[in-house]
């Protein structure tokens, strides 16, 4: 993994905890359990996606005021900012949450990107922003995430992949170039010898 010059983050449930209830936003705002969040807001006509952004923005800023750091999450960006590893954090929230989450937790990375300034994951195109911002070729860039839409967005920019903070292998498994149950064993690999 010593080719690795940037790394894109996921944030919830990847640097930070992540209590969200989708199954809960899902019945609040009358969207299938098997569709995804974002792709049924954008289905609904304008009077009820403002209702439905109202339900997601309150879920998730009660999520930010109660995440905190996964275990090593935050010793693995310290060593990369001590090694010069340009970072950024891409993520399916809105504005206002993420910013409350890298406040209350200190996490220092810069380039953030949230759903408002960008297509949300799996499409490429944050990731592939980030790379011109970077300078970097995308073969030279990790997408860590915890969930399939991360490390589809990651394919789809051409990037490796990495898996981070998992009990059991998921079925979306096969989408990561790299399987971490956390980011110790991250640590090691990119940093050991």
């Amino acid at each position: 993994m010593k080719h690795i010059k940037g790394i894109i983050f996921d944030l919830d449930g990847t640097l930070v905890t992540s209590s969200l209830d989708f199954a809960a936003i899902k019945h609040e705002i009358g969207c299938p359990l098997h569709e995804d969040v974002l792709s049924f807001l954008e289905s609904l006509p304008a009077h009820q996606q403002h209702k439905a952004r109202e339900v997601i923005h309150r879920h998730e800023l009660l999520d930010a005021h109660t995440s905190h750091w996964l275990p090593s999450a935050q010793t693995f960006i310290e060593k990369c900012f001590e090694e010069k590893i340009a970072m950024a954090i891409v993520t399916r929230n809105s504005h206002q949450p993420t910013r409350v989450k890298v406040k209350r937790n200190g996490i220092p990375i810069q380039h953030i990107v949230t759903r408002e300034t960008s297509k949300p994951k799996p499409d490429p195109s944050a990731l592939l922003k980030i790379a011109q911002h970077f300078h970097l070729p995308t073969e030279a860039i990790l997408m860590v995430g915890d969930y399939k839409y991360d490390l589809q967005a990651g394919r789809n920019a051409k990037m490796p992949t990495c898996l981070i903070n998992y009990e059991h292998l998921p079925d979306y498994a096969d989408l990561a170039d790299y399987t971490f149950p956390h980011f110790g064993l991250l640590h090691q690999a990119m940093f050991a010898g």
